[in-house]
């Protein structure tokens, strides 16, 4: 599952193909490669994964069980959230599945904090550091939360009760920043694969791009790694007025590097990150190395889930 990024909600859909139309559309999806999986249970079968999204809405897999005579008109989907729920679906209705279609990509822009940098154990670092004096904790779950759901990070740190004052929290905000450089040079570091990533999409003529959320606080660690020259565009927070999930700055990036939504991916980790995306009409790649996880991603309605970003020029077909 890590190049579909499917950490499956128990149990599968099944779906039946009752009408001619349907079933030649299945036949033909079952005449291409797949990706096959092969599994390590000498009681379970091998099976077929074919990555769909369900009414262009929630990113799933079909799985085909490799079983002499298995049903041709039964179709199992799988997915990272409860589909019926999601969906709100019952016995009986009908559910639009649309299969992965290659679609030319000139352009890929990156998000940066848990997307190419494993930055969000160093800002719980540096947190942690900033509110020891006050006894408070710092965890990686808070972190994470407040990257993914665009709350306010002080929201999981302080306790419920205690009081949120403005020049407090600024202060606490300012000692974390202070830390940041001695612990980002320690503790932050390009995630594994990232070198290969650039290499094998700039060789295949993809212009490459970032847009941060952040001030830019983490780039230093790309310059670092002799990375930071490959993005022809770097656009920060500081470049526009509005923030995530808002595209402004998405759009911004495009423009800078003049292409097109239609042939423009986004990379992110959080569902601000996705919505981003979709509202600026390009193509959501979430990465499960930072603030989401499978199931907030898919809800959040990414295209694609990847485990991780060394599957990037696979998923995206780069020889």
């Amino acid at each position: 599952m890590s190049l579909c990024g499917i950490d499956p909600y128990p149990g599968t859909l099944n779906i039946i193909l009752e009408d001619a139309e349907n079933l030649a559309a299945w036949r033909t999806v079952k005449s291409q490669p797949g990706h096959p999986v092969r599994s390590e249970d000498p009681a379970a079968c091998d099976a077929t994964l074919y990555p769909v999204r369900l009414r262009d809405a929630i990113p799933g897999v079909v799985i085909l069980p490799d079983v002499p005579g298995y049903a041709d008109e039964q179709v199992e989907v799988v997915a990272a959230v409860s589909l019926r729920e999601q969906l709100d679906l019952r016995d009986g209705d009908q559910l639009e599945i649309a299969g992965e279609v290659a679609r030319p990509v000139n352009a890929v822009i990156f998000d940066v904090d848990g997307t190419l940098l494993n930055s969000l154990e160093g800002y719980r670092i540096a947190a942690s550091r900033a509110t020891a004096p006050y006894g408070y904790e710092v965890t990686y779950e808070a972190v994470r939360q407040s990257l993914n759901m665009n709350q306010p990070f002080w929201d999981f740190i302080i306790p419920a009760g205690q009081p949120r004052d403005p020049a407090f929290i600024a202060k606490l905000r300012d000692e974390t920043m202070r830390h940041w450089p001695a612990v980002r040079d320690a503790h932050v570091h390009t995630l594994p694969g990232l070198t290969g990533v650039l290499e094998r999409l700039a060789d295949a003529g993809v212009r490459l791009g970032i847009f941060t959320g952040s001030d830019g606080e983490s780039l230093p660690c790309l310059e670092k790694a002799g990375l930071l020259d490959r993005f022809e565009v770097i656009v920060t927070r500081r470049d526009v007025e509005k923030f995530k999930p808002d595209p402004a700055g998405l759009i911004e990036c495009m423009k800078r590097m003049g292409v097109t939504a239609q042939k423009t991916v986004y990379v992110g980790d959080s569902r601000i990150d996705v919505q981003a995306s979709l509202a600026a009409g390009v193509m959501s790649i979430a990465v499960l190395s930072g603030a989401g996880d499978s199931a907030s991603l898919s809800a959040a309605g990414a295209h694609r889930l990847l485990a991780e970003i060394a599957l990037l020029p696979d998923l995206l077909n780069i020889a």
